[in-house]
C-alpha cells in the first residue's frame, strides 16, 4: 500500500492514530512505513497483533517516537507567557497564598517545564510550587528530567532570566538550577489514556498547559482531551492552549477568557437549576408553550456591528495601506472579542472576516479564522481554499504578524496541517 494512502486503510497507521490521537500526515505515514519496514516481521499481520499486545508494547513506543514532534524552545510563544504570567500567575500567586499546581501536557524535551518553572518563581509563587510535564515519548521524558539545554534551546530566554536561573555546565549547555529544578516532575503519559494525573491534593491543577500538541489530532481525539483536561482543572483553574487552538469554538465545560494578547479557558459556572414547576390549580403541569400559544423562543447573542469601512478601502490604494491595515485589525480584534464572548460564529462573523481581507488579503490569521468558519458549517471547498491562500502567504512571507497571532510559523504549521487533515478526510470519503 502507497505511504500516502489514508491511514484508515493501512491498519498500522490506524493502530498508531488511534493510540496518539493523531491526524498522521503522509510524512508521519512515510516514517512509521521505513520503521516497519527496518524491522523483522514487515507488515505482517502476526506483527500487527504483536504490537497490540503486552509484549509488543516497547516497539509500539518506538513507532510512535518516531512520529512525535521532540523539538520546543524555552520561553516560546514571549506574548502569551507574558499574559500567563502577568494576568493569571501573579494573580494567583496574590490570591491563593498556597503552593500552586501546574502541568505542562506534551512537554516534549522540558523546555516547558523549564519555563513554567521560571515563570513561577519570577511573581513570588510558594517555593512549593510544582510543575509537571508529561509525554507520550519515554525517550523525549528521559532528556526531560535533565533539565538541561543547549545553547540553541536557550535562545529565547531572556539575558536576567539567563543569568539568575540557569547554570553553564559546559559543552554550550545551560542546567536549571537545582533550587527550582527539584519543583519539577516527569511523567511519561498518553492523552489517549483514561487514566489522568492529578495532584497529590486532588484539588486540580491550577493551570494546565498544552501547546501546540492538539494541533496534531484528530477532532474527535482534541474533544476527548480536552474535556478531560477539564475534568482536571481547579474550580478557578485554568487550560492554556496555543494560539491556534480552538478560538473560534469554545470545547464544552469551558469558558473562554481574552486577555492581552491572548486566549485562555477557565471551568464554565455549572448551569442553573430551574426550580420544579408547580402544578395548576387542575392538578396538571404548566405548557411549554406561552400564553400566546407560541414556543418561547430562544434568545441569541446581540453583537455590535462591525466598524463601516469606506468605499475607498476596498481594496486600498497606493498610499492608504497603513490606514487599510488599521482597519483590517479593527476588524480582525472585533472577531476576536466575539470569540471571546464564548458565542458560536454566525453569519456576521464570516462576513466581518471577509471584509477584512478585502482590506489586507494577506492578514493570514484572519483567513485562517475564515477557514475555521467555513469548516464549522460544513463548507469545505471554501475552507480548504482560504486555508491554502493562507499557507501560500505565510510560505512567500508576505503575511503580516497580527497583535494575537504573532509566531507566523505556528500558524503556517495550523494552516498545512489542517489542509492534508481535510485532503485526507476528502479521499476517504469518496471510496
Amino acid at each position: 500500500m502507497p505511504p500516502s494512502s489514508p491511514s484508515r486503510f493501512n491498519p498500522f497507521h490506524a493502530l498508531v492514530a488511534r493510540r496518539t490521537g493523531m491526524a498522521l500526515s503522509d510524512l508521519q505515514c512515510r516514517r512509521l512505513d521505513e520503521k516497519l519496514a527496518a524491522r523483522p516481521g514487515g507488515t505482517s499481520a502476526q506483527r500487527l497483533l504483536h504490537l497490540q499486545s503486552p509484549q509488543g508494547r516497547a516497539e509500539l513506543a518506538e513507532l510512535i517516537d518516531v512520529i512525535t514532534v521532540q523539538k520546543t524552545e524555552l520561553f516560546r510563544d514571549e506574548s502569551q507567557l507574558e499574559a500567563l504570567r502577568t494576568h493569571v500567575l501573579a494573580p494567583l500567586v496574590a490570591r491563593a497564598r498556597r503552593p500552586l499546581r501546574l502541568w505542562s501536557a506534551g512537554c516534549a524535551t522540558g523546555e516547558e517545564v523549564a519555563t513554567l518553572l521560571v515563570l513561577l518563581a519570577e511573581v513570588g509563587a510558594d517555593p512549593s510550587s510544582t510543575v509537571l510535564g508529561t509525554d507520550i515519548s519515554e525517550t523525549a521524558i528521559q532528556r526531560a528530567r535533565e533539565l538541561c539545554f543547549s545553547a540553541e534551546q536557550m535562545q529565547r530566554v531572556p539575558m536576567s532570566a539567563r543569568d539568575r536561573w540557569f547554570v553553564p555546565v559546559g559543552a554550550g549547555r545551560y542546567s536549571l538550577v537545582a533550587s527550582l529544578k527539584e519543583r519539577g516532575s516527569f511523567l511519561c503519559h498518553n492523552l489517549m489514556d483514561s487514566a489522568y494525573p492529578s495532584p497529590v491534593e486532588r484539588q486540580g491543577f491550577d493551570v494546565i498547559v498544552c501547546r501546540n500538541v492538539l494541533i496534531y489530532f484528530s477532532p474527535d481525539a482534541f474533544t476527548r482531551v480536552v474535556s478531560s483536561f477539564c475534568e482536571r482543572l481547579a474550580t478557578d483553574g485554568l487550560l492554556v492552549l496555543s494560539s491556534t487552538e480552538p478560538l473560534l469554538n469554545t470545547p464544552p465545560g469551558l469558558r473562554t477568557l481574552r486577555f492581552d494578547e491572548a486566549f485562555f479557558y477557565g471551568r464554565a459556572p455549572p448551569a442553573p437549576v430551574a426550580p420544579p414547576a408547580s402544578p395548576t390549580s387542575s392538578g396538571r403541569f404548566p405548557s411549554v408553550a406561552s400564553s400566546s400559544g407560541r414556543f418561547p423562543s430562544v434568545s441569541t447573542p446581540v453583537y455590535p456591528p462591525p466598524p463601516e469601512v469606506p468605499a475607498s478601502l476596498l481594496p486600498p490604494r497606493p498610499g492608504e495601506t497603513t490606514l487599510a491595515h488599521a482597519e483590517a485589525d479593527a476588524l480582525f480584534s472585533l472577531v476576536l472579542e466575539w470569540a471571546a464572548s464564548g458565542s458560536q460564529p454566525d453569519p456576521q462573523t464570516e462576513q466581518t472576516l471577509r471584509r477584512c481581507l478585502r482590506l489586507d488579503p494577506d492578514l493570514a490569521a484572519a483567513r485562517y479564522l475564515l477557514a475555521m468558519v467555513c469548516e464549522q458549517r460544513n463548507a469545505l471547498g471554501d475552507a480548504i481554499g482560504e486555508y491554502r491562500r493562507a499557507l501560500r502567504s505565510l510560505e512567500e512571507g508576505r503575511a503580516r504578524a497580527t497583535p494575537f497571532f504573532l509566531n507566523n510559523a505556528r500558524l503556517q504549521v495550523a494552516c498545512a496541517r489542517a489542509i492534508e487533515r481535510m485532503e485526507r478526510a476528502g479521499s476517504v470519503s469518496s471510496r
